[in-house]
């Protein structure tokens, strides 16, 4: 398989969007094809691609739409400056002439065709385009008919007003979505244009693609970081909320790690870079965002097809309300006028552009909080979820475990249960491990280390200096044929062994995260039903857990993969959907099989971006009550959408049938319509 990236110049209209995916989607050496008409960027996965792809690709793409152009991404195409509005302006100066001033029948009917060729002429022009390429339903073939009927009825005026504002509104619909695509983009403006290198010989200012890995940079206070990079010296506290969405300031020091995009608000910081800028976090999470539109909802791929019959079905109308009555012996010059409304608002842009639009605000405006939705299915998902399921540590805890307390056997030292403890762990980074490091400090040497073992879910087994050591969990102690094992109450515990010799155990303690209980009221009140956890930890831990945050059901001492069986068994038992929050770092597969994977990790966790469908890059919970609440939000307004694009179009069809409205109403409607919903749209930028 081979996967090519184009840009697209030149396309405005969002209709023809999803014809030109749709071709290009038959072509035989295609496997699939995604046009993202909000950002004009073209994928296609080839099986075998031919020597002339993108000449075939432009043979399709200005067929349907003329004028339009593929390049390769990043490619620089010169743009053409057109000067066809002078046309349009000189055409209704003419009409205006026409107008006011006195001139003779024969004259007047010649000077309102002058008019109506030089308003109406680059439409007339893709018409006739269209017709070569078949395209007799398209956009401009339609819309000449319409205003060619008007000519024909003698509704001069009505021709070139119909002509001139379709013109007008084309120059509104481009400018409005190119607003749009700013104020999103704004939003996302995560990276400096360059990097300040530090040399022996001085600073220089450099691309980002020029920084390689080990080079020290320069940041100073107002600046955002270019790449992830390590703090070789210096202090300062960082903005993180482009990254994270969480606003509190993060203070930095020397031995700190600090990711692009975060924005340094005071003190001069020297870094040494720890990856390219193509690696950093940022570009994995910008790249995630520009290829989320890949993933499309429900809605979308239904609109689409949805399009495909609606033009047909209204010209199709259109042919009827004129045929009917004349067959019926009523005047045929009316119902003509009449039935041109109908084609008029046949377009269905502003059907095709309302979805993919709202979803695009949505997906930028969740990362902007530091919300990563992988597509648009998912952010439409999300609100369909009837069951939630928690991980325990790290996702409704803190996962910052503490070594509260240490429990020794008979005749064992506290000395002697520490070292075996702190040679155990040393190598581990499981967060018991990491709460151990912590907390003691004893002598490792990496060359006495024979054997390690880390068995998920139950333990470490290594062989250090020639002795056996055993940690794990009290489960694995007693598979292990250990019987008389401390007693470690409701705590989190590791039990320890040297050379088979029982030790004692290792207390731990995990506090719940300040405002989760409140987050889960609040989910419940969207309507989640079910509201569950799985845990590794002991079943009288899990159960206080459970408890404290009221929670439906739990189920405790699990290893991973009865984890994935237990979301197997609440899969085949749930109607809706369900989704699996984890903290990504070691519940990958159930991340993965869960309807929706929500990782709640911190910046950086390879993982949970790998496993996920929605990332969640600020541990707090109020962070997944707003990826909750921002997809029903998002559903609302594509909702919305729909309603008007459709009652308005249908509304301004029945008027033209009663002859209330006519073709100058017809297509301020089919244009203002369009402007609505990118409008309405962008109404969530607003009230972010």
């Amino acid at each position: 398989m081979t996967i090519r990236e184009y840009d697209v110049h030149n396309l405005d209209c969002a209709n023809c969007s999803a014809k030109i995916e749709g071709e290009i989607a038959n072509l035989a050496e295609v496997e699939s094809v995604n046009l993202d008409f909000m950002k004009k960027r073209l994928i296609v996965q080839y099986k075998n691609p031919a020597g002339n792809a993108i000449d075939r690709l432009n043979k399709i793409a200005s067929g349907i739409e003329p004028g339009v152009k593929i390049a390769a991404a990043g490619s620089d195409v010169e743009a053409k400056r057109s000067y066809y509005t002078w046309f349009i302006y000189a055409g209704l100066m003419l009409w205006l002439l026409n107008t006011i001033l006195p001139f003779g029948q024969v004259l007047s009917i010649a000077l309102s065709f002058l008019a109506y060729l030089l308003v109406s002429g680059r439409v007339l022009r893709n018409a006739f385009q269209e017709v070569f390429s078949k395209q007799l339903l398209a956009e401009h073939f339609l819309m000449s008919i319409a205003s060619i009927g008007a000519m024909y009825l003698g509704e001069y005026t009505e021709a070139i007003a119909v002509m001139a504002l379709y013109e007008l509104g084309q120059y509104l619909e481009s400018r409005a979505l190119a607003g749009s695509r700013k104020s999103v983009n704004s939003l996302l403006q995560l990276k400096p244009e360059k990097a300040h290198r530090k040399l022996d010989s001085g600073i220089e200012d450099i691309r980002l693609d020029q920084l390689q890995v080990g080079d020290l940079i320069l940041v100073y206070a107002g600046e955002r970081i270019p790449v992830d990079a390590v703090v070789i010296s210096g202090e300062s506290t960082l903005d993180t909320s482009s990254i994270s969405g969480e606003a509190e300031p993060l203070l930095v020091q020397p031995g700190d790690t600090v990711y692009a995009g975060c924005l340094n608000h005071s003190g001069l910081l020297e870094l040494k870079a720890q990856k390219k800028e193509s690696e950093s976090m940022v570009s994995r999470i910008t790249g995630l965002i520009e290829n989320a539109s890949a993933r499309k909802s429900r809605q979308e791929r239904f609109m689409t097809r949805f399009a495909k019959y609606y033009t047909p079905a209204v010209v199709f109308s259109a042919l009827l309300v004129f045929l009917i009555p004349v067959l019926m012996g009523l005047p045929s010059a009316i119902w003509l006028k009449r039935a041109l409304v109908f084609l008029i608002v046949s377009c269905p842009c502003a059907l095709v552009i309302s979805i993919p639009l709202t979803y695009y605000i949505g997906i930028g405006l969740a990362a902007r909080g530091g919300i990563i939705f992988k597509g648009s299915t998912y952010l439409d998902r999300l609100r369909k979820t009837k069951t939630l399921v928690f991980d325990k540590t790290g996702t409704l805890t803190t996962g910052e475990l503490k070594l509260e307390k240490i429990i020794t056997s008979t005749d064992v030292t506290l000395e002697e249960i520490e070292q075996a403890l702190y040679i155990s762990e040393y190598t581990s980074n499981h967060p018991f491990a990491l709460a151990v490091k912590k907390a003691l400090s004893f002598g490792f040497d990496s060359k006495l280390l024979k054997s390690f073992q880390e068995l998920p879910g139950k333990g470490i087994v290594l062989n250090y200096d020639d002795i056996d050591y055993i940690t794990g969990s009290e489960r694995y102690f007693k598979e292990l044929g250990y019987t008389d094992l401390v007693d470690s109450g409701t705590s989190s515990s590791v039990h320890i062994a040297k050379a088979g010799r029982y030790l004692g155990a290792a207390l731990f303690s995990d506090e719940i995260k300040v405002g989760m209980p409140e987050a889960i009221d609040s989910l419940r009140k969207l309507g989640i039903s079910q509201i569950s956890m799985l845990s590794g930890d002991r079943q009288a831990k899990a159960s206080a857990v459970a408890e404290q945050l009221g929670l439906d059901n739990f189920y405790a001492e699990l290893l991973p993969q009865q984890k994935l069986e237990q979301i197997e068994l609440l899969l085949s038992k749930n109607e809706g959907t369900l989704a699996f929050c984890g903290d990504g770092l070691n519940d990958a597969p159930v991340l993965a099989r869960a309807d929706i994977g929500i990782a709640m990790g911190a910046i950086g966790a390879q993982a949970s971006i790998e496993s996920s469908d929605v990332i969640l890059l600020n541990d707090r919970p109020e962070q997944l009550l707003k990826a909750f609440t921002l997809s029903r939000s998002t559903n609302l307004i594509v909702w919305q959408n729909i309603g008007l694009a459709l009652g308005i179009k249908i509304l301004v069809m029945i008027l033209g049938v009663t002859g209330i409205s006519g073709l100058w109403e017809a297509i301020i409607a089919d244009v203002g319509v369009t402007l609505l919903v990118i409008f309405n749209s962008l109404r969530m930028i607003r009230n972010k």
